[in-house]
């Protein structure tokens, strides 16, 4: 009887938790409205499960649609099959739910990488639809790994800063309330739910780093070791220190704002800054034009300061940075092998993890480019593309029918999702400047 009453005790308080982390995120959705529909990516394990069912309360108190995304990878030959019983455990305890299938073939290596693309191009696609946010299992043991990852690779405080409680990513707001919350508390939420869970082999592979730095930190904290605590105080601690350091570089007139064509302006005189901040400004620059992931190394921001202050033009990170009217024009940089994507006509879609694409026609999207400065520079007749730099134009988003057609989307600023799509419109998508 004792045991039962600390369990509900335990639980009640896991409850009351989660519901402040969920204020918490949803009061830090910056410029966003508070979402109305929340999805779950769930995987089936303990983490995931209980997310699903914290959410699942969390909803039905606060008049919201919530919905758990399971993605089938069909890397095991067994996938489905496991996706199809989450799925219907799930749905047995009351829980909408919808499988997501991976079309593409899993590659011989990069496993990892390349399932974790498949699977938030899938759900993101999914929540954009219902024009709601998802939330994530990430709990203080995956925060703890992260930040040992990245300061085995030398990170700044950027990376040290660790997962944010609260991020952007192809325009959908991404919530982790699960940040300060235990792994062996959130498989005790599930045990006193009776909520069974799916116990992924990969886990225990230590061919993945994650898996070795996981069960390294296992073993440190059962010999008593600090250290797992102390990497979440140092990835605290550096996001204050970023934070602070960021606001700093606002108030100065330092943090360039992201134009509504995706470029930045920042002023010629960034080598005057000294090194360590003036790679911290361009780091986030780059960030936030070009969305590169992971960040830039330290040693290459270093690379790239210097040259910025002996005015030498230069490429990181995707981005370009090219002299312009006295400073630096920072574009992003398509690379040698740019990407197209189909649209179909009357639909939206995200082009390059960056635009916002609607199209009234069927067209593919890809970079303006080269063509740009040809015989047909259609961009001339377009209102806002006259004004813009060269090479800014560039690195616009273009529509290109079937009969090869060129058609130039107007520039939006504003939230533009509507119901009905009369002409073709790009929207920059901002990061989130500060961590949460």
């Amino acid at each position: 009887m004792a045991n039962a009453a600390l369990a509900g005790a335990s639980e009640t308080a896991l409850a009351k938790a989660f519901a402040v982390a969920m204020r918490r995120c949803l009061d830090a959705c910056q410029g966003n409205p508070s979402p109305t529909y929340l999805f779950t990516a769930l995987s089936g394990g303990p983490d995931s499960t209980a997310l699903a069912w914290l959410t699942q309360e969390y909803a039905a108190h606060h008049g919201m649609r919530h919905t758990s995304l399971i993605v089938d990878h069909g890397i095991r030959d067994d996938s489905l099959a496991e996706a199809q019983r989450v799925a219907r455990r799930m749905c047995d305890v009351g829980l909408n739910t919808e499988i997501l299938t991976v079309e593409a073939n899993a590659p011989s290596t990069g496993l990892q990488a390349w399932a974790r693309e498949q699977r938030y191009a899938l759900m993101l696609a999914r929540v954009r639809r219902d024009r709601g946010c998802l939330l994530l299992g990430h709990h203080v043991g995956d925060q703890a790994e992260t930040v040992a990852m990245r300061l085995s690779r030398g990170s700044g405080l950027a990376g040290l800063a660790g997962m944010a409680r609260v991020s952007l990513r192809a325009g959908v707001m991404l919530l982790r309330p699960l940040l300060d919350m235990s792994p062996a508390a959130l498989a005790d939420y599930c045990l006193v739910h009776g909520l069974a869970f799916e116990q992924d082999p990969s886990n225990l592979d230590r061919r993945f780093e994650r898996v070795c730095i996981r069960q390294d930190l296992a073993l440190m904290a059962g010999q008593g070791s600090p250290m797992p605590h102390q990497l979440i105080r140092l990835s605290h601690a550096a996001r204050d220190i970023d934070n602070a350091l960021l606001r700093g570089l606002a108030e100065a007139d330092w943090l360039p704002d992201i134009q509504a064509a995706g470029f930045a302006l920042l002023p010629g005189s960034i080598g005057h800054l000294p090194s360590p901040v003036a790679a911290r400004l361009l780091a986030h620059v780059i960030r936030q034009v070009a969305r590169l992931s992971p960040p830039p190394s330290r040693q290459s921001l270093d690379r790239l300061v210097a040259r910025l202050a002996v005015n030498r033009a230069a490429t990181l990170g995707g981005a370009r940075f090219s002299r312009h009217e006295g400073g630096w024009l920072v574009t992003a940089e398509p690379g040698r092998h740019p990407p197209r994507q189909h649209v179909r006509a009357g639909k939206r879609t995200i082009f390059g993890g960056i635009w916002d694409i609607a199209s009234p026609v069927d067209a593919v999207i890809r970079h303006l480019g080269m063509a740009g400065s040809g015989v047909a520079r259609g961009w001339m007749q377009m209102p806002g593309w006259c004004a813009l730099p060269s090479l800014a134009r560039r690195a616009m988003p273009v529509l290109e029918t079937l009969d090869g057609t060129v058609i130039y989307p107007h520039l939006q600023t504003n939230d533009m999702c509507k119901d009905s799509i009369t002409k073709a419109t790009a929207r920059f998508l901002p990061l989130p400047t500060y961590r949460n």
